[in-house]
């Protein structure tokens, strides 16, 4: 009887924490669906992130609109682009329609991070080096949350503006109807769980 009664108590248990757990991950989809990107072209530093698809493309096509507003003095940073990746490489993704003047004269390369946590380090470096009090960070939309909490962890003290991308291959709001796009956003939910309990903890 004890047991049965134990065995009630654990099922009920797991079916709560399972409704919980999914209340939590679709409020999580919402939040990256509520963001509005930035875009008052106030700052001339920016940060792309590398990692997802296009990243890097996307991210760089909105300087074609911020550089109307006649600034000259850029400050990029591409973070995460691995060993091997050079100025040239940059050359041959973006095209022949991209400015190789802006490549060659603001654009710096982070070839040592290789995740976030990563990223946001080598970030910081790149901004006390060149005395960056606030910049643009430019990331997927999925990708935002938690790189602007690793982010907001090591430059507390800096201006972050968040511009995301919105990702070709997957309809975030349509998240049910493909695996794949529940899988995405179901993997970096855990990412920004374990993110957010090593920054409360360990930090």
């Amino acid at each position: 009887m004890l047991f049965r009664i134990f065995k009630i108590f654990f099922i009920l248990f797991m079916m709560s924490t399972f409704i919980l757990f999914f209340i939590k991950l679709n409020n999580f989809k919402e939040n990256i669906l509520s963001f509005t990107k930035y875009n008052k072209k106030e700052s001339p530093n920016i940060v792309i992130l590398t990692g997802g698809t296009n990243r890097i493309k996307d991210g760089l096509k909105i300087i074609k609109d911020f550089r109307k507003s006649k600034k000259s003095n850029y400050k990029i940073l591409v973070s995460g682009t691995g060993i091997g990746f050079s100025k040239n490489s940059l050359k041959n993704q973006l095209g022949s329609n991209f400015d190789p003047k802006l490549i060659q004269c603001c654009i710096d390369l982070d070839k040592v991070s290789k995740n976030t946590i990563t990223n946001a380090s080598e970030t910081f470096k790149w901004t006390q080096k060149n005395d960056i009090k606030e910049f643009i960070l430019i990331t997927s939309n999925y990708h935002m949350p938690r790189a602007y909490l690793e982010f907001k962890n090591i430059m507390p003290n800096l201006k972050i503006h968040k511009y995301e991308i919105t990702p070709k291959n997957h309809d975030i709001e349509n998240w049910l109807n493909s695996y794949q796009t529940f899988g995405l956003v179901f993997t970096e939910y855990c990412k920004y769980i374990v993110a957010s309990l090593r920054i409360k903890f360990f930090s």
